[in-house]
């Protein structure tokens, strides 16, 4: 079975605490043994300055 972003996308909804998925969190890419997140830009993770927290890098 190949697993694909859309299916990647549903573990991560069915994992993820509330608070990461008002984020917006997906999965952009699979490959091997790796996946690449993605999280849009919204701000509201964001510190003085506008650079992501560090939670808003480590969610999931």
């Amino acid at each position: 079975m190949t697993l694909t972003t859309a299916d990647a996308d549903k573990i991560l909804s069915a994992n993820s605490a509330p608070r990461v998925l008002e984020l917006d969190p997906s999965v952009e890419e699979l490959g091997g043994r790796r996946a690449v997140p993605r999280l849009p830009w919204s701000g509201r993770p964001a510190r003085e300055g506008d650079s992501p927290s560090g939670q808003a890098l480590n969610c999931g």
